[in-house]
Order: structure tokens, then C-alpha cells, then sequence
């Protein structure tokens, strides 16, 4: 019998509006393979501040490449107060209103965030659904280690608690990042090593991707020239957003010091609450090899301006968690691209260090970050080529015909 699925991401986006695409590709390959599924997303774009979904109605069905979606109203925001935190909350409640409107699933996708998808998680148990929890991003540690709140904090202990019950109670857990199993262990929740209620056994690991297949036809299909990337200068290329967690201050300080190198060039693309600052800060200060250019840039267009790239950059604030490993989608269009890569983060699984794709460390000035880029800047072009040969190597392995068999075995 055909088995019903419900991928449920309050962040996910129509096709024509992501960036992150392993949720659609989720739903693409399962659909190949015979079961039907719903995503279910909020109506209101996170990234975009825009929402789809007009008028007084709660939900609405549909269908984008083929797939079908779910669009739930949820309250609108314009930064990370309590309105988007409420909209979590409502997100969860929502789904469960309208459930009723719906075929029961036989197993539930849910991009989960502790203490806001705990409600799923019941409603799962409750109806006998298979309830898998995908951790993406690890809250509420995150909050902690980018100095967000204190772990002492009785809001932050409570929302551990919920984590900790998420994790005991779904049928599967699937970090994003490597290190995964080592998280629980080190909080003690394991049935292994620490006498906890978490079994390791039912924890597993499925990394963001790429389709090399929708990549190569993407970058084909959407030829674009980017003329200022020109190929007599060494072009380094950051994409993505430019919050405080990105810290592309440390970016943009590098740059400075390599200004009398005038093959090397910066390009800045994304947006976030950082960019006005940092853009303000290069014009005082007549940072000349910087160029801000869009604030969001379609993806149908990323695969063509990466082939134009001769270095890309992952860059964001140090913390403890990333000893866990990393799970950022940019790192695989990276990849994708067959270009090298430099990260500014100590990071635990480095996928960037195990594969000499480049350089991965933890800068402790912009000195040593500028020495970093001019480095890649003068490697010989065998040892140049060297590197994108790994890279695309690399490339195969993430290729999401690759990942999304770990995802049927658990189905």
C-alpha cells in the first residue's frame, strides 16, 4: 500500500524561493519511489519577509514542480523577538487544527526545533504516526554558545528538558551534522554510556546535499555573465546571510589588509541585519576591493555565478557547537562548483580539512585570515587544480542520490 508522508518545515520555501532544497528533494525522491507527500511550510517566507498566503483562510493546498504543499497563515516578523517565537508555537498548533482536513500520514518529516516541535511529536504518538526528527540546528545550545542567553537561564534549562523528551520520544532522530551521537552523549542522555533515555541506535546521520544532476542543468539552463567577474582577478565569493552568527566583520577586515593586492577581489552576496553596518563601515573607510552586490539572488543563478568564483568563502562566529560538525547548504553548492573553499571555523567532521577542499581554521586575526587568501591567490596552478579536483570528487558523494538512501531506510 502506498504510504502517506508529511514533511513539515516551518522554514522551507516553494521551489522558485529556496536556497535550501533538501526538504523539495526530499519529497521529489520519495514521490519517485511511490509514497505521496505533503510539505508543509508557513505561508509567511522567512528570508524573503514576504507571505504568500493572502486573506483570512489558515491554509492552503499547492502544487509546485510537480510537488505538493501545504501553505499555514502564521504571524509575520521582521526579526528574531517573540513574534517569530510565537510563530513557531503557532505553526505546530495549526497543523495540528487543520489535520482533520487530511488523510492521516503513515510517518512525519519534522524539522525540529525543541521546545517548539514538541507538539508535533505528540500529536504523532498519540495517532500512532511515525514521528522523525530532523535537528538541523542545535537548539537551544546555539542560544547558549553565541552568548545568546545563560545556560542557567530557567527557560533555556526547561527548553533542554523539551529537547531531551523530543529526542527520547521520536522514532528516529537525523542530525544534519556528524557529530550528532557525540551531542547526546556528552548531555548524558544516552541508553549506552550514560544510563539515559536516548538510544543511540535510532540516531542517525543525513548531511545537506546537492543534486549534480539539477546543478549542472541549473548553471546550463541560466547562463548569466557576471562581466565584473573577471577571470584576470582572483575572485572570492561570500553568499548568504549577514547576521551577527555570521560575523563577516572578520570578512571585511581581511579585505582591508589586502587591498594593495589588486588581482584579489571580495563579493558580497545576501542580506541580514549586519549588512547596512558593514557596507557603511567600507565606505568610511574607502575599502576599494569589496563589492556588495545582491541581497538575494535567485538560485537559479548561483550554480552560474560560483563557475566565475576562484575561492568561496563560509564564514561565521566561532562557537562550541560547531565541534559537533556543520551542516550549511551553501557549503555543498560550494562544493558543487568543483571551486576551493576557506572557512573562518575550527569546525568538529570537517569536510573541508579531511578532503584538502581547501583551508578550515579558526583565524585569530585578520592577519592570519588575509594570509589564508593570499596564500590560495598564489598557489601554482597544479596545486590549484589539484584542490577542485578534490572538490568535485567530494562533490559525488554529497550528491543527494547518494543521501537519500540513509532517508528510505528509515521509512
Amino acid at each position: 500500500m502506498t504510504k502517506t508522508v508529511w514533511i513539515v518545515d516551518k522554514h522551507a520555501c516553494p521551489p522558485d524561493y529556496e536556497t535550501h532544497f533538501r526538504y523539495f528533494k526530499y519529497a521529489q525522491y520519495l514521490k519517485d519511489k511511490g509514497y505521496k507527500v505533503e510539505i508543509f511550510i508557513s505561508s509567511f517566507l522567512h528570508r524573503q519577509k514576504i507571505d504568500l498566503l493572502k486573506g483570512n483562510n489558515i491554509y492552503e493546498k499547492r502544487e509546485y514542480n510537480g510537488i505538493d504543499y501545504v501553505l499555514v497563515k502564521t504571524l509575520s516578523y521582521k526579526n528574531n523577538g517573540l513574534r517569530r517565537m510565537y510563530s513557531l508555537f503557532q505553526f505546530v498548533c495549526r497543523i495540528k487544527r487543520i489535520s482533520r482536513y487530511f488523510a492521516k500520514p503513515d510517518i512525519i518529516i519534522h524539522s525540529s526545533n525543541a521546545p517548539f516541535s514538541n507538539g508535533l511529536c505528540k500529536f504523532a504518538k498519540r495517532n500512532n504516526i511515525k514521528y522523525v526528527a530532523e535537528i538541523l540546528d542545535l537548539w537551544p545550545e546555539s542560544f547558549v554558545t553565541f552568548g545568546l542567553a545563560k545556560r542557567k537561564n530557567p527557560l533555556i534549562q526547561l527548553a533542554f528538558k523539551m529537547e531531551k523528551w523530543l529526542y527520547k520520544n521520536a522514532d528516529n532522530v537525523v542530525f544534519s551534522m556528524e557529530g550528532g551521537q557525540d551531542y547526546i552523549i556528552d548531555k548524558k542522555w544516552d541508553k549506552q554510556f550514560n544510563n539515559g533515555p536516548v538510544d543511540l541506535g535510532k540516531v542517525l546521520y543525513i548531511n545537506n546535499s546537492v543534486d549534480l544532476d539539477d546543478y549542472v542543468r541549473t548553471r546550463t539552463e541560466n547562463p548569466i555573465s557576471f562581466d565584473y567577474l573577471d577571470d584576470k582577478f582572483f575572485n572570492i565569493i561570500y553568499i548568504g546571510s549577514i547576521s551577527l552568527a555570521n560575523d563577516v566583520n572578520k570578512l571585511i577586515y581581511a579585505a582591508e589588509l589586502l587591498q594593495e593586492n589588486i588581482n584579489i577581489r571580495f563579493y558580497i552576496y545576501g542580506n541580514g541585519s549586519e549588512r547596512s553596518n558593514i557596507e557603511a563601515y567600507c565606505k568610511l573607510n574607502n575599502i576599494s576591493n569589496v563589492f556588495f552586490k545582491d541581497e538575494w539572488i535567485d538560485y537559479k543563478y548561483v550554480p552560474s555565478l560560483l563557475s566565475k568564483s576562484s575561492l568561496n568563502v563560509l564564514n561565521f562566529l566561532q562557537s562550541d557547537s560547531e565541534k559537533y560538525g556543520g551542516c550549511q547548504g551553501k557549503l555543498f553548492n560550494y562544493i558543487a562548483s568543483g571551486k576551493p573553499i576557506c572557512s573562518n571555523i575550527k569546525m568538529g567532521y570537517c569536510l573541508i580539512n579531511k578532503h584538502n577542499l581547501g583551508i578550515a581554521k579558526e583565524f585569530n586575526s585578520p592577519e592570519e585570515y588575509a594570509d589564508a587568501f593570499l596564500k590560495m591567490s598564489n598557489l601554482s596552478t597544479d596545486d590549484y587544480n589539484a584542490i577542485c579536483d578534490n572538490v568535485e570528487k567530494v562533490s559525488l558523494e554529497y550528491d543527494f542520490k547518494i543521501q537519500s538512501q540513509k532517508l528510505l531506510s528509515l521509512l
